[in-house]
Order: structure tokens, then sequence, then C-alpha cells
């Protein structure tokens, strides 16, 4: 590991399951996953009548705890952050559990209270997401945590003390369901929202989803439509497709449920008391649509620990790209930045106004993110970013962006002729085929611009009379190295873009 770097492991000890993430973090508060370990423990369902965890039922998690802390000390871990939700917050005996476990694992445990794990959600949801206002909602198996947030600040919360696992006792029948049963846990769950006035204060804004009731639901929706980009991060589902699955999974028999393509055999009875109470939820508050977020409590639990004092960043897509740029790409900054600006001086000349402030914004994600595939072929390395593109953990674009960015970043001088959109044409726009040849050649004359990487073009004048562009380079060194590189990108900029170029070496070429 390198010496800049902390580890650190957060322990989320939930109702339905006991998890513990590793991550590399580092001075500027990025990080990136190393290893995830799960255990299903489904605590909600150990509390006894009388709202007690007992210690005999508790003993079964201090070998996995155990083992957890071994986890961590195998990999070098600095700081471990355990933190235990609504299952053992609600228990009873809370104080007594916790000192048990914290005491026979050798790992501190703090209880995480119902506003603690609705703004750690929240935190873990607004610096994965460039959004300005929404709600969050987080399904755990004990409790429901929602969130309303504005321009980028948290503004109300309220923790619920019902979730998949405890209303799938309270009301299911070991995972099947009536329309009796359905219409009980519905008039619970309002008979709970009706008693927050903001809850309903502002319809039409997006509902972003944390935790697997959430997660499934996207995976299903997924297979159902053989969406080409199996990403959940992102991932959003319409009012219709919500709809959809209320009308078809409550009803559908348990040992049906449990074959259904995208939907775990651990969830097969729990996902319809997560359902109805996110759909219950999602009517209630008037959402717009349901998005999907691979990142909530232990992210936000993460922030917390790193930046305390300001764990909300202004831009999650500026976070991510600068976080990728220091583990992955291990390339100058300034050297990108170089190129981008060589990219918008080039671009500028074309006056697009329509959708000027996407497409600078492609051009960006692109030029910073070119490099990806260097690490694993140098010689292979477009191919490489293009698959690393699609599946890496950018955070702050669509998956529509995801796959332009991934496109332009990759583009190559022979993809000129090549229908490149047509593997995701579920997802992409019919024009988005003619920018990914315009800002990917783009893209590539910039690079080529500065092959040598030590900016002998220093910059750009880029004129457009009719269909022909005059670009003068500027610079104060002869241009020696790279010539090949920048006819080969200019016959495939030329084409994308429909002009004649004119171009003039700086004048002691």
């Amino acid at each position: 590991m390198r010496d800049d770097l902390r580890r650190i492991g957060i322990i989320d000890i939930g109702s339905n399951s006991i998890r513990l993430v590793i991550y590399d973090t580092t001075p500027e508060g990025g990080y990136k996953i190393i290893k995830e370990c799960k255990y299903s423990a489904r605590l909600s369902e150990k509390i006894t009548k009388e709202g007690r965890l007992e210690q005999k039922d508790m003993e079964t998690i201090i070998p996995v705890l155990r083992q957890f802390k071994e986890i961590c000390n195998a990999f070098d871990v600095e700081t471990i952050r355990a933190g235990a939700t609504a299952a053992i917050r609600n228990a009873a005996n809370s104080s007594e559990i916790i000192a048990f476990l914290s005491e026979a694992s050798t790992i501190p445990i703090e209880v995480i209270s119902g506003h603690q794990e609705a703004y750690f959600g929240f935190l873990g949801v607004i610096n994965a997401f460039n959004v300005e206002d929404g709600y969050v909602i987080d399904i755990g198996g004990g409790s429901t945590e929602i969130t309303l947030f504005r321009g980028r600040r948290y503004q109300h919360s309220i923790s619920f003390p019902f979730g998949a696992v405890n209303t799938n006792l309270m009301f299911g029948q070991g995972g099947n369901w009536n329309g009796e049963q359905i219409q009980k846990l519905e008039t619970y769950v309002l008979g709970r929202l009706v008693e927050h006035d903001w809850l309903n204060s502002t319809a039409g804004l997006p509902l972003f989803g944390l935790g697997g009731t959430v997660r499934s639901l996207g995976k299903l929706d997924q297979k159902t439509r053989a969406y080409s980009l199996p990403n959940s991060h992102g991932y959003t589902m319409a009012s219709e497709t919500i709809e959809h699955f209320m009308n078809t999974l409550p009803s559908m028999p348990y040992d049906k449920r449990k074959d259904l393509d995208g939907l775990s055999k651990s969830r097969a009875d729990i996902i319809v008391s997560g359902l109805i109470i996110f759909h219950t939820v999602y009517q209630y508050i008037g959402a717009s649509q349901a998005v999907i977020s691979g990142e909530g409590l232990r992210e936000g639990m993460l922030h917390d620990l790193l930046k305390p004092e300001q764990p909300v960043r202004d831009s999650a897509l500026e976070y991510s790209l600068n976080t990728i740029i220091r583990f992955d790409i291990r390339t100058s900054k300034r050297y990108l930045d170089h190129i981008n600006k060589l990219a918008l001086s080039l671009f500028d000349a074309f006056k697009d106004e329509v959708n000027k402030a996407e497409h600078e914004m492609l051009i960006y994600v692109s030029i910073m993110l070119h490099r990806t595939g260097s690490n694993i072929n140098y010689y292979q390395s477009k191919r490489h970013t293009l698959y690393w593109l699609m599946n890496s953990p950018i955070r702050g674009l669509t998956h529509r962006q995801l796959i332009l960015c991934a496109m332009i970043a990759s583009y190559s001088t022979k993809s000129r002729k090549q229908k490149l959109s047509q593997m995701y044409k579920d997802i992409l726009l019919p024009s988005d085929e003619e920018w990914i040849h315009k800002l990917g050649s783009l893209v590539q004359l910039s690079i080529a611009l500065d092959s040598t990487e030590i900016g002998i073009v220093s910059g750009l004048k880029a004129n457009l009379h009719g269909n022909t562009l005059n670009l003068d380079l500027e610079g104060a060194s002869a241009l020696l190295i790279g010539l090949e590189d920048i006819e080969n990108a200019l016959k495939a900029f030329k084409n994308a873009w429909a002009v004649k170029v004119k171009l003039d070496f700086p004048s002691n070429v």
C-alpha cells in the first residue's frame, strides 16, 4: 500500500445482514473498495415478543465479528468503524447487547441512531450523484429511513421501525401474500407517513433508493428489458415499472418467485414486504422516478469519518474523477487539463449552443479518463479504456452519459465507418451516434496535438469559415514528434465534422 493512503474498515451490523467493507482512502477523502465480506444474520427475526435480543442468539455473531477483525488485520486496516442499526438499536436491551458484542469481539461498536442512519444514507447518495433536490429511502431489514434534500443540503429525515424482514414476519405468510395482507401493510405504512408533513410537501422529485429491495427490483427490471448496461448504480425505474412490480410480485407464489432471474433466493420472501413499503412511500411523496444508489450507509459512515466538517462534495463527478485519477491513472492532472483546454478551444469554433454544456462535460470526462486502459496494456489501451469506463465507479453521470464517455475516450481513427451506438441503442439517443464520432475524433485530435505530453503545442486558435477550419497551433518549440498521430487524427476529425482543415504550425517549425 502506498504511504499516502489510509486503510479503513467499515462494519455495518444490519437487521438483515452484517457486512465488512475495506477501503483505501486518500488525504482528500477519496476512496476505493478493496474488499467486501457479507454474512446473512437476519437479526430482526431473532427479536423476542418482549422486544429483546437474547445473548444466546447474539453468540452466533461473535465468530463473524472476530473473523471480520482477522480479515482487517490481514489487510493492515488502520481504523475500524463498526455500527449497529435498527435490530439492535430498537431492542429493549440494546445497550446490554452492544456491550456484550464489543467486549467479546474486541471491536468497539456504536449504535447508529435513526437520525444518523438517515444522514449517513444521504451522504452516500449526495456524493454519488450530481443532483440538487430529491428524496432518499433506505429500506433495511428492521427500519426504513426517508430523507429530503434540497440544493444538495440535508433538510429533513425520519426513521421508521419497520423494514423488509420484520414486516414480512408481521404481515406475510412465509413469503406468500394475499390482497388483505397487502392492504394491511400499506395502511400500516401510510399511518406512519401522514405524521410528517414534509413527506408530501414536494412532489415531482426523484426518489433515490438504498438497500437490497431496490437493488433487486432494478436487477429484475434489467433482466426483463435485456438492458445493455447491467450496472445497478444510477439505474432508473419509471412509475410504470414500479406499478408493474406491485401488480405481479405479491400475487406470485413464493416458490415461483425463488426462480425469478435476477432475484436471489435469499430475498425471494422479503422482496414483497420491501416492495410494498417502497411503493407506498413512492406514491405518497409523489416521486417522479426511482433511482438506484450503489452507495449509502457504509459510504456515509466513511465520509463522516474522513471529512466530518465538510462531508458533502459540491460535485460528485469532479470528486469521483479526482479519486479515479489518483488511484487508477497516475497521470499528471496538469497534462490532462492542458489537453482539455486544447479540446475546448477546438470545440468552441463550431458554435454548438444546443447541448453545449453536456458536450463540454463529455469532452472533459473523456479526456480525464482516456488513459485508464494503459494500466492494463499500453498498446491496447483504447480497448481496455472502453471496458473500464463501461464498468467504472464514475459518479455523477447517467448511464447514457457513461456510455458516451466510454466511447468518446476510447475512440479510434478506425472507428469512423463503424456504427458504434448499436449495442446500446436501448439507452442512447438516435442523435448520439453522430456525436460519438464528432466528440471522439475531436478528443483524439487534441490528444495527438500533445502526444509527447511535454506541451510543445501550448495552445491553439480555431476559426471556422464556411466548411474550412483554420487551425493555428501555438508553441515555442519545433513540432517534430507525433506528426503522424496528428495526420491520422485529422482524417477522422475532418470526416466526422465534414470540414476541411488548414493547419498552421508554430512559425519556427
